[in-house]
């Protein structure tokens, strides 16, 4: 914060003026200074007199600045019955702007400026979020500002797994929670979570009633949350539990395609791929001490080749030609989080000479993200996938640049009661909405998570001459159960949990002419339309 004030009050310093102040007195975490104490009397009161006292009889500018990542901040102000110079009535009721200026991503290297081979290392990755970690670096250990990350992810110097805010915050800031603004625990769990557990307050509402919040992309914060959640086999078990529990009683949303149970399945079989026969040398807990050239293995490039064998199994590859292993050999995908997209792929741009809307190219897009480690959740409207993972291909016959190494895992997911097998077919890179044409082959993931299992692969011949533009390898993956998903059978708890999140308690089938009038319109059916059936 001292840093913060040092820019602005210096940010013109050729322009000297009387008004600029002459002492500068600055509390951080200032919340607790409006707690009555024990014998009558709040801290800010006495501290209120103090300045009063020090500054009454001269004209030098004071400046005292109360910072808080808590909205009770805008209780500050103690009541009227005990504040002497009757200034302030009562305590606000409105949420303070959130202070914006300190930065995001100012200390990440530029794209330019790291190998995509060497995106895993921690001096690459600690660049990017918030300016803490980066400014860190060179004055603690690796590990300090690792555990201090820890510590403030949970607000904490110890992981309780069966704490709901901690485990609600490890699982927030990866795999990107939605939370039902409407529940009755919304608005305390997000004023907890920004006060406490690193939640970001974007904005607030013009009328200052409501705050907007999130877990932005920090791939550091990341690691450091699976390093925690992956401690013990048990802590997962637990951290998905208060999830189930939560998305039960309704605060935290599903989505209506099971999207929150695919974003699981595929970064927790990442996690314990990983984490199988980790080599020697990465950063794989929050005790590491040596060099910062060593990768973190969250963020650590992963064949595709041996990912997709684990994921579905020893033989996944033979059910489909070879040609189509040969040609992933040289694919890696690092995806330590996920982050969510509020516009298409590739959206319609009216005006290109608008800097704010110009669009970056697919490419350019596809290794910003591998660069962060990050998987995208497309937007709810987006035609025809719902998530992308970048792939990079490690092969030096494509040339030194890292732009034209690039493509894609374009993700699906279905869970209705019917099978969707059909729409795998559809999906498709060139669609206007997506738009990322490369020379290099791609996979199409449909997850139809809610119907019985089943496994299905194929990939296109190749002819002579032939572009490689349109050549997918299309997965058609079924039901969560260790048929298609024989990883799951080392790991029951994950998996029993991952069913209980898209296998929801379905209605009884109306049995009556009265319950199937009381739904008119649900259907195009007789039984639902014709209300003269109840006189037959």
């Amino acid at each position: 914060m001292l840093m913060v004030l040092q820019r602005i009050l210096t940010e013109n310093r050729d322009q000297v003026s009387n008004h600029d102040p002459k002492l500068v007195i600055a509390f951080d975490e200032a919340h607790p200074l409006s707690n009555m104490s024990k014998k009558g009397f709040r801290p800010s009161h006495i501290i209120g007199r103090t300045i009063n006292c020090y500054s009454k009889n001269s004209d030098a500018s004071v400046w005292v600045v109360f910072a808080s990542t808590t909205s009770q901040v805008a209780d500050f102000s103690a009541p009227q019955s005990i504040h002497d110079s009757l200034r302030v009535a009562v305590a606000g009721q409105l949420l303070y702007p959130p202070y914006t200026h300190l930065g995001w991503d100012q200390n990440a290297d530029p794209l330019s400026g790291t190998l995509a081979n060497n995106v895993a290392s921690f001096d690459h990755i600690v660049g990017f979020g918030r300016p803490l970690w980066k400014s860190l670096v060179g004055k603690r250990t690796i590990s300090e500002v690792l555990e201090l990350a820890a510590q403030k992810l949970c607000k904490s110097m110890t992981f309780h797994a069966n704490d709901a805010n901690q485990a609600l915050a490890i699982l927030s800031q990866r795999f990107g929670l939605d939370i039902c603004l409407g529940h009755p625990d919304a608005v305390s769990y997000l004023e907890k979570a920004v006060a406490s557990y690193l939640r970001i307050c974007f904005s607030t509402t013009e009328d200052r009633m409501w705050s907007f919040t999130g877990y932005p992309s920090e791939p550091i914060l990341s690691c450091v949350a699976a390093m925690i959640v992956h401690r013990t086999p048990s802590d997962v078990d637990f951290v998905l539990g208060i999830l189930k529990k939560k998305i039960d009683g309704g605060m935290v949303e599903i989505g209506q395609s099971g999207e929150l149970a695919s974003r699981l399945l595929l970064l927790l079989a990442k996690d314990l791929f990983i984490r199988k026969d980790p080599p020697k040398g990465v950063i794989r807990d929050l005790y590491y001490n040596e060099s910062g050239d060593a990768e973190l293995i969250d963020c650590r490039k992963v064949s595709v080749v041996d990912f997709l064998e684990y994921l579905f199994g020893e033989t996944f590859w033979s059910r489909t030609i070879e040609e189509a292993k040969a040609a992933f050999q040289h694919a890696y995908i690092n995806f330590s989080h996920w982050v969510s997209m509020t516009e298409f792929i590739s959206p319609p741009v009216p005006d290109q000479t608008d800097a704010d809307s110009l669009r970056c190219s697919a490419n350019e897009w596809t290794l910003r993200h591998w660069h962060r480690t990050s998987a995208v959740q497309c937007c709810h409207l987006q035609p025809l996938v719902d998530k992308m993972i970048p792939i990079y291909f490690d092969d030096p016959a494509l040339g030194p640049d890292d732009l034209n190494r690039v493509s894609q895992i374009f993700i699906s997911d279905k869970a209705g009661k019917n099978r969707h097998e059909h729409d795998l077919g559809s999906v498709t890179r060139t669609h206007d909405s997506i738009q990322c044409l490369s020379n290099l082959p791609y996979i199409a993931l449909l997850l139809d998570l809610n119907v019985e299992p089943k496994l299905n692969v194929t990939f296109p011949e190749k002819e002579p001459n032939h572009v490689e533009t349109d050549r997918c390898l299309r997965i058609y993956a079924s039901g969560i159960s260790e048929t298609t998903f024989p990883f799951l059978s080392e790991h029951p708890g994950v998996a029993s949990q991952l069913c209980g999140l898209v296998s929801r308690q379905k209605e009884a089938p109306s049995q009556t002419i009265l319950e199937a009038l009381v739904k008119f319109g649900s259907t195009a059916r007789l039984r639902n339309l014709q209300w003269e059936l109840q006189d037959a």
